[in-house]
């Protein structure tokens, strides 16, 4: 009884409008991380987009979300708040839908644009409305509930995304966010009213001339260029991390999509994020900082280091943690370093450093996935380089703390591991050690996209097992210009197991030279080659696996071999996967005669040659 008063009392503290746009933040939300769970892994892995490619479209995105609400900020007071939100969910419906059939860079580019344009729009509108609507003595309660909206829409997508689309599916995302933005759509247009009046007085780009007052400030400047470290770091965890967990990790079975791994990071904030309110309450907020940013970066490391699911699972924890640390003290942070009559101005602007360091990370990020975690298979080196840029940001804020704010006498450098100046030098010497772990690591198959196998998306060959495969083995003639066919049947393995491949070779020893008298008559080479095909076995007569080797001739007093490969992974993984009758036809072109080295009237014909073939089948186990 008592939790059902407190929870009335809760509702009832505020206006039916508060509720409203909570409501359409944590649907808005939902829809936009349901898709970033996919967003990397489907242009990545599905579309095969190289990361520069991902990282520019990606950098372009958080580039407008972030420059955007400069803009509907005054729009919205000057046109109204629910034109502005009705404008920015009839924009993104289409968007998503049209994101569903797109496969190329360029055509994502206009999508991405106006997807940014749309999530920009709406950004700032519900906490400028929840600002309006409150009294002042409820406002902080009521920007919890509003960040813990976000982290349970992002929390509910994400695992709505991993069950229902597997990642072959996973274009289908964009579908479920137009649905979800639909409902906002409707939602607007039957519950939302204005917060307050519309000004036709407002000016809409007074915010970049505010934008220039406060950046004038050299100190305030500085402040945000290095804040912007961390959300260089901060970017990865929707930019890379699932693309590193398909790519390298794999999945430890074949239902943990991608986004069930990146539903830990809200899981992780929705669950320890009341206790870390009151545990960061007891610090002033740049040490608290430091300490969230060091946790930031062990969470990195974890992860980065130990490409494993489980290491994953923990890394992404112990990231989130720091990450509810470092946040709200630095906006804290900011609110005591401004000037007093400046402190709205100021707090207004300290989302740049989101916005510089995400850019970065993304456009960065992708170059360096292409160059160093793919083209190297050194991913511990890619995540060295991000958790370097986390620990120069470390530095520079002991730095920024002990020189800078010292002549304002705020958080007046006095004594202990914060202040001291070996500390600053301890934490940059950190910097070589780890990129020389990274780059001392053993490298990790790249398992993303396995193009050399018939495969699909959703497939992780480290949830299997290789075991000895099964030999085959028949001999038999064939005749010059002729083809001999074999059948064998491949049963599917009872105990579940996969077929992974099946090697084919093809060996031959030509006939022996011929001695007549004085005159020796040489053998010369046979042509020899391998043709294999897997029928649907039904009565349209479909072929689902064929290859085909070239005709190989022996040498003069050698034996001949041909090999030919057919790699499966699982292809028809539900159904035939490889299993059924297979026509082996070992074919035979010019069988080269007996000819004397010299000119001779006499000729011994070639007419065929005989041949062993061994086929050999690769399964792999589920790991237990």
């Amino acid at each position: 009884m008592g939790i059902n008063k407190k929870f009335t009392d809760t509702y009832r503290r505020y206006k039916p409008i508060y509720w409203v746009v909570i409501t359409l933040e944590l649907i808005e939300r939902g829809a936009y991380y349901g898709i970033m769970g996919y967003f990397p892994v489907h242009l990545l892995y599905n579309l095969k987009f190289s990361g520069t490619e991902y990282g520019i479209i990606y950098g372009i995105l958080v580039g407008m979300l972030y420059l955007v609400p400069l803009v509907s900020a005054s729009l919205a007071r000057k046109f109204g708040y629910k034109k502005v939100l009705l404008f920015a969910f009839i924009l993104i419906i289409p968007t998503y839908i049209s994101m569903t059939f797109l496969t190329t860079p360029f055509s994502f580019l206009p999508a991405v644009i106006a997807w940014g344009i749309g999530a920009g729009a709406f950004k700032p509108m519900v906490s400028a409305t929840i600002a309006h609507v409150t009294k002042k003595e409820h406002r902080n309660s009521a920007y919890s509930i509003y960040y813990l909206s976000i982290n349970y829409g992002s929390l509910f997508a994400l695992l709505a995304t991993a069950f229902l689309f597997p990642q072959h599916f996973a274009h289908l995302v964009f579908l479920f966010g137009a649905v979800l933005i639909t409902i906002n759509l409707l939602i607007t247009i039957f519950l939302y009213q204005n917060p307050i009046e519309t000004d036709p007085d407002e000016r809409i780009f007074t915010a970049f001339k505010n934008m220039a007052t406060v950046l004038s400030d050299s100190k305030f400047a500085l402040l945000l260029l290095i804040y912007a470290g961390f959300f260089f770091v901060f970017s990865s965890i929707h930019t890379f991390i699932p693309a590193y967990y398909i790519g390298f990790v794999g999945k430890p079975i074949s239902w943990f999509e991608a986004p069930l791994m990146g539903a830990i990071n809200p899981f992780a904030i929705v669950l320890f994020g009341p206790l870390l309110a009151r545990f960061s309450d007891r610090f002033k907020s740049l040490k608290i900082m430091i300490i969230g940013i060091i946790i930031v970066c062990t969470g990195l490391f974890v992860l980065g280091m130990v490409p494993l699911w489980y290491a994953m699972i923990l890394g992404i924890f112990i990231f989130s943690i720091g990450e509810f640390l470092t946040h709200p003290n630095f906006i804290s942070y900011v609110s005591k370093i401004a000037p007093e009559e400046k402190v709205a101005m100021y707090m207004g602007y300290a989302f740049l450093p989101t916005a510089m360091g995400s850019i970065s990370g993304a456009v960065i990020g992708g170059v360096i996935w292409d160059w160093v975690a793919v083209g190297l298979e050194k991913p511990s080196l890619f995540w060295a380089i991000f958790l370097s840029m986390g620990i120069l940001t470390i530095g520079n804020f002991l730095i920024y703390n002990k020189y800078i704010m010292k002549k304002k006498g705020l958080e007046v450098p006095r004594y202990g591991f914060f202040y001291s100046k070996w500390t600053v030098f301890g934490t940059w010497a950190v910097v070589p050690i780890i990129i020389l772990v990274g780059f001392s690591l053993n490298n990790v198959d790249y398992i993303g996209l396995m193009e050399d196998t018939d495969t699909t998306p959703d497939f992780d060959i480290r949830s299997y097992k290789e075991v000895d495969g099964v030999t085959h083995t028949f001999n038999g003639q064939v005749s010059e210009n002729e083809a001999f066919l074999e059948e064998y049947t491949l049963n599917k393995p009872e105990d579940g197991s996969l077929i992974n491949s099946i090697s084919f070779r093809l060996t031959w020893t030509d006939e022996d030279d011929i001695r007549r008298i004085v005159r020796t008559f040489e053998n010369e080479g046979d042509e020899l080659g391998i043709s294999v095909l897997l029928p649907l076995n039904d009565e349209t007569g479909q072929v689902l696996i064929s290859a085909e080797s070239e005709l190989t001739r022996n040498t003069h007093g050698s034996s001949g071999e041909v090999t030919l490969q057919v790699n499966i992974g699982h292809v028809d993984l539900e159904s035939l996967n490889g299993t059924g009758v297979w026509e082996i036809s070992v074919i035979c072109g010019d069988c080269g005669d007996l000819k004397a080295p010299t000119p001779a009237l006499t000729m011994y014909e070639d007419t065929g040659n005989a041949f062993s073939m061994t086929v050999e089948v690769v399964y792999l186990k589920p790991i237990e």
